[in-house]
Order: structure tokens, then C-alpha cells, then sequence
């Protein structure tokens, strides 16, 4: 036709073959476009952001943060609250206010606590070992609120709730409130990555002992097996701990701990989206935490990172109020828990079982005798303040040096107590009156008890 240009079958097949190979070209471009997205978020997922709101880890022996993302968000802490209510558990075994085999009456009051339970009944007796059992492996909400209690020597958990707040402004919390000891959902509850991993790394240092509990995969208690939510326990080579937890407000949130070789990583995971991710999630950062210090990597170390011990401004209202809170915390510390029973001769007792770190919570031998040298005499019409009492008098005299520098009047006072030995007993005071002698006490807190 006239105006149209006939082409020939080769300029035809050339023609196609232009095409297809520009087709093709268009493809693999495509293809590699594809690839190389995927391959930016895989490095992100390994070298930067994880799936949760926050996450931080650290090399516990040196303290060096290897990861960190948005450490510093505040988020409801749900039951990784938990972990603060046993470390001063811990605490107040090992500074006598408590023992491991002391037995607990559980009020109706702790056993109506919603949430994840450990099964306790209203007027059950349960030894404190078993409430730590419960509340590091069943995450009892309701066996937090019983020991609190026990604590207290009363129904009213206010003064246990004012030590913990006590003991995260004592460890650099400064984005953290507590509102109860198990963690249920309460306006103002708030921490953050950061505070978690200090509360950590300060409970492992300070009491090793508690993994015995928190590797448990499974614990029965009135008949109801209980299963650790923490998968990572049977599913990632070192995992011997710590604690999940999960409210709506944060999402899944887990602190762990893993040991390789002479590593042990600390690492926490705030607010991933469920709990298959929680273990996803917390796996991930394991694996990046051991890479990097293997290859000797690290952002900072967590004592650079301590704050001023002020709270933020977001979280001020919920502050708790210094004056009424210091003294709660005091007499905390002050109370003896009453003991209907008494320590048996040979029973674990506790303030040994701290002393070597490598040792199991259940292989220290009876050596705290304190409450049973109460009330005894130290001289007519005087008082004194029992501080503390060891079976070793080179111990009990560093004690008594210790307090000496501090501007205290202190004598060691040897007892000896049939069936069980020796005791080495460190004494302040003496003082004329009891209301000096009760001022002194409050001072020293942590288990010391005024003797007349």
C-alpha cells in the first residue's frame, strides 16, 4: 500500500529479538531491585531494627552494651516486674529478714489477684522457697502479692511497693515506676530497656543463686503444672533465664540471659507482637549480642549510661511521695516477720548461701541465728541494736570496723547456742532509752533488731 514501508522477514526477527531481549533486561532488573530490597532488610533485622518497641544487650562481665534500640521508651514493664519483687526477696533472705523455709499464710486478698496464678488458696500455708518457685516459673501474680504481704507483715503492700521504688532509684532506674509487685496493669507503671537490663545485670551480680529458679520449665504447685513461658529455655544453646511478661499495653516483653563459654549476655525485649515473635524476636538478638562481642564490638558500657536518679517529666505525677515512702521503706526494712515457726537445726539459712556465687541456693548450710538471739541482755537497763551475727569472728569483727567508721558504737559479743555452735554477735550501742535505740535501728534497716 502506497505510504506504507514493507519490511522484510530478517528486520522482522531482529525486531522481536530487540524486544525480548529488552524484556529480559527489564526482568532482571526487577529481580535484582527485589533481591536487593530484601537484602537491606535482612541487614537491618541483624544490625538494626528489631521487631519490638525496645531492645537492648549487654556482656554482663564487662558491662558493654552491644545493641541498643530505643532503650530509653517507656513502657508498661508487665511481669519483668517480677524480677524486682524476688531480688528483694533475695535481698531480704540475705540480710536475714527472711528465710527461704519461713512459712506464709496466704490471704483471700492474694489469692483473688487476676492474671496469671500460681494456684495459691485463701488460708494456705506455703514456704517462701515455693512462692519464689511460683513467681519465677508460673509468673503468680497471685504469690507476688503473698510474699509482699509476708514482707509487710500486714494486707497492705504499700510499703514493699515503696522498696521497690527505693531500689530502682538506688540502681539508676530513672524511667521506672512501680505501682505493685507483680506487674499488673496500673496507670503510671512504666519502664524502659534501659532500666530493665540495669535491674538484670545488678540481680544476677548480686544473687546468681536465683537461676536455679528462673531455668525451671516447669513447676507443680495444689496439683496444676505450671510451664515456663520462656521458650527459649529448650530452644537456644546457654538460655538459663530470666522472666516474660505481657500486657496489652506493652505487648510481649522478655528479659534473658545466655551463657557461652566465658560470655554471659543480658539482653531485654520490650513490646514485640506476639509471643512467637517475643522468642523470634529475643533469639535475634542473642545472636547479634554473641556475634559482636566475639568480634569485640561495643556501643558503650551501661555505667556510662546511669542518670541523674530524676525522674522524667512524663513520669512525675506518678512519682510516689519521698517522705511517706522512705519511711515505708524503713520499716520494711526494720520488720520482722512474725515466726510462729523457728529454724530447725540443720535447716538452710541464707546468709552464707551469698557469700560464694558459684554455690546452688539449696547447698548453703544453717549459719543466721538472729532472731533467736532476740531480746537478749546486754546490760542492766540498757539498750543495743543487734546488726548482725556470724559464726566466723574474723567476719563479724570486719563488720563491726565497717561500722566503727561510720561514728557507731559497736562491740562483737560471742554466743553460743546449744546445737548449733558458736555466733559471733555485732552490737550497736549500748544506748540509755529505747526511743534512741529504735532510732538507731531505723537507721541501719536491713534486718537489725534492738535487744535489751
Amino acid at each position: 500500500m502506497p505510504g506504507q514501508v514493507r519490511r522484510r522477514p530478517r528486520e522482522l526477527e531482529t525486531q522481536r529479538e530487540a524486544m525480548r531481549t529488552k524484556g529480559k533486561v527489564i526482568f532482571l532488573t526487577m529481580l535484582l531491585v527485589m533481591i536487593g530490597a530484601r537484602s537491606v532488610h535482612a541487614a537491618h533485622s541483624h544490625t538494626g531494627e528489631l521487631r519490638a518497641k525496645a531492645a537492648i544487650a549487654m556482656d554482663l562481665a564487662s558491662g558493654s552494651i552491644v545493641y541498643e534500640q530505643n532503650a530509653d521508651e517507656q513502657i508498661p514493664p508487665a511481669s519483668l516486674t517480677k524480677v524486682l519483687t524476688l531480688y528483694l526477696a533475695f535481698e531480704a533472705v540475705q540480710e536475714r529478714r527472711l528465710s527461704f523455709t519461713d512459712t506464709v499464710l496466704v490471704s483471700p486478698e492474694a489469692t483473688m489477684t487476676g492474671g496469671s496464678r500460681m494456684n495459691i488458696r485463701p488460708g494456705e500455708r506455703v514456704i517462701v522457697r515455693e512462692l519464689m518457685k511460683g513467681i519465677a516459673v508460673a509468673s503468680g501474680n497471685d504469690a507476688c502479692v503473698a510474699l509482699a504481704q509476708h514482707l509487710c507483715g500486714s494486707e497492705d503492700v504499700h510499703p514493699f511497693v515503696a522498696a521497690m521504688n527505693a531500689k530502682a532509684k538506688e540502681l539508676g532506674m530513672t524511667g521506672t515506676v512501680f505501682k505493685n509487685p507483680n506487674g499488673l496493669p496500673a496507670e503510671g507503671q512504666l519502664t524502659t530497656a534501659r532500666d530493665m537490663l540495669k535491674l538484670s545485670a545488678s540481680y544476677l551480680r548480686h544473687f546468681p543463686q536465683a537461676l536455679t529458679f528462673h531455668s525451671m520449665t516447669t513447676y507443680v504447685h495444689n496439683n496444676r503444672n505450671h510451664h515456663n513461658a520462656n521458650r527459649l529455655l529448650t530452644s537456644y544453646e546457654g538460655v538459663d533465664g530470666l522472666k516474660t511478661g505481657y500486657v496489652q499495653a506493652s505487648g510481649y516483653n522478655n528479659v534473658v540471659t545466655a551463657k557461652r563459654g566465658d560470655a554471659r549476655v543480658v539482653a531485654v525485649v520490650l513490646g514485640a507482637r506476639s509471643a512467637g515473635a517475643r522468642a523470634a524476636v529475643t533469639r535475634q538478638l542473642l545472636d547479634i549480642a554473641f556475634k559482636k562481642l566475639s568480634q569485640g564490638q561495643s556501643i558503650a558500657t551501661l555505667d556510662e549510661q546511669k542518670g541523674s536518679g530524676k525522674l522524667p517529666a512524663s513520669l512525675a505525677k506518678f512519682a510516689p511521695r519521698q517522705d511517706r515512702d522512705l519511711k515505708a521503706a524503713q520499716m520494711l526494712a526494720a520488720t520482722k516477720v512474725a515466726q510462729s515457726q523457728q529454724p530447725a537445726a540443720g535447716v538452710e539459712a541464707e546468709a552464707e548461701a551469698f557469700a560464694a556465687p558459684a554455690a546452688s541456693v539449696d547447698d548453703a548450710r544453717s549459719v543466721n541465728t538472729a532472731n533467736s538471739l532476740i531480746h537478749r541482755r546486754t546490760a542492766k537497763g540498757a539498750y543495743a541494736i543487734q546488726e548482725s551475727s556470724f559464726q566466723s569472728r574474723q567476719r563479724a569483727e570486719r563488720r563491726a570496723q565497717h561500722l566503727e567508721k561510720k561514728g557507731l558504737p559497736v562491740k562483737v559479743v560471742a554466743t553460743r547456742l546449744d546445737g548449733k555452735g558458736k555466733f559471733y554477735r555485732v552490737l550497736v550501742g549500748p544506748y540509755a532509752n529505747a526511743a534512741d535505740a529504735r532510732k538507731t535501728e531505723l537507721l541501719l534497716g536491713h534486718g537489725s533488731v534492738m535487744v535489751q
